[in-house]
């Protein structure tokens, strides 16, 4: 597998560890502020997603088209991406024990991964539901658009964004401007948008409050969210999705495995058994099953990134 590397502006003229290190973390001080714009650290993440789905997109061999995501990159997108990636690669893609060779590259590639493997679940899911009324619910969604780009949907009665106001404002406006200059597809089902801080409010009140059918099947997208909650606010997320959930419903899960103070693999997985989920399937980034090309062949798989996918009886 080759791996493809790019141009890093923020490393430009420097040459040893120490100096990037430091210049990254100047950068990341700086990120980790919440700006005029109202976008918080974990805000500003969603155009870092954006930015590498972007890149992915460009390829020949594109495990997905995310027609939209260049769209959404500005302005914190490649900044994040860049000054992320030197302490990812020491700290979680390619650790020096581990000799793994993604360099700066690890997290590019695992957003790629990730958003094929969320698809293809997704996918599954639907078609085994299909003629089933049945819904899909992206929570903390960011900048995704697969609402626009990704055709499976079309048998979907509706498919939720939810996320904190400040980014689905920064969304909305960038969608409407495309809207205006004709640039925007059509849905392939309906797009609802939900405001709300994970940290603050609760998902409890989507029935009576937003017209959530809690008598359809639901596909939960919970994809780099729960990492940025408190012990106590996963729990409540995962107690609430749990009570708005069907028979059939379906749970895609991204974990951290050394996420400090949250809740154990174990625990969600008692969590979740305890409350009519049976856990599918699970994989670490760089199994069989959660590479799609994009892991060096032969390598040991990541121990600390990972989806857990859950079924409801």
């Amino acid at each position: 597998m080759t791996i493809p590397t790019r141009h890093r502006p923020i490393f430009d003229g420097l040459t040893t560890g120490e100096e990037k290190f430091k210049a990254a973390m100047a950068e990341y001080d700086e990120l980790k502020e919440t700006d005029a714009d109202g976008l918080d650290f974990s805000n500003k993440t969603a155009m870092w997603i954006a930015f590498e789905r972007d890149i992915e997109t460009q390829r020949e061999d594109a495990l997905f088209k995310d027609v939209l995501a260049k769209y959404f990159t500005e302005p914190y997108g490649q900044r994040l991406s860049d000054s992320m990636s030197f302490g990812l690669a020491k700290s979680v893609f390619d650790p020096p024990d581990d000799e793994i060779g993604f360099g700066l590259e690890g997290h590019v590639m695992y957003t790629a991964a990730r958003t094929k493997l969320i698809n293809d679940q997704v996918d599954q899911w639907l078609g085994d539901n299909a003629p089933r009324k049945c819904q899909v619910l992206n929570l903390g969604a960011g900048a995704d658009t697969r609402v626009y780009w990704m055709e499976s949907l079309k048998k979907a009665t509706a498919y939720w964004e939810v996320d904190t106001a400040s980014v689905m404002n920064y969304k909305q406006k960038i969608l409407d401007s495309l809207q205006e200059k004709g640039e925007l597809p059509e849905t392939f089902c309906e797009r609802k948008v939900i405001t709300m801080d994970f940290s603050k409010e609760s998902i409890a009140e989507l029935p009576s409050s937003h017209g959530y059918q809690s008598t359809f099947p639901s596909c939960w997208i919970l994809e780099g969210l729960i990492m940025y909650l408190k012990r106590e606010d996963q729990e409540q997320l995962l107690d609430n999705v749990s009570k708005l959930s069907e028979k059939d419903s379906f749970l895609v899960l991204n974990f951290f495995t050394n996420f400090p103070g949250g809740l154990s693999n174990e625990e969600i997985d008692e969590r979740l058994g305890g409350q009519g989920w049976k856990k599918t399937e699970s994989f670490m980034f760089g199994e069989e099953g959660f590479n799609f090309g994009r892991y060096p062949k032969g390598k040991p798989a990541n121990k600390v990134l990972g989806f857990a996918m859950y079924r409801k009886e």
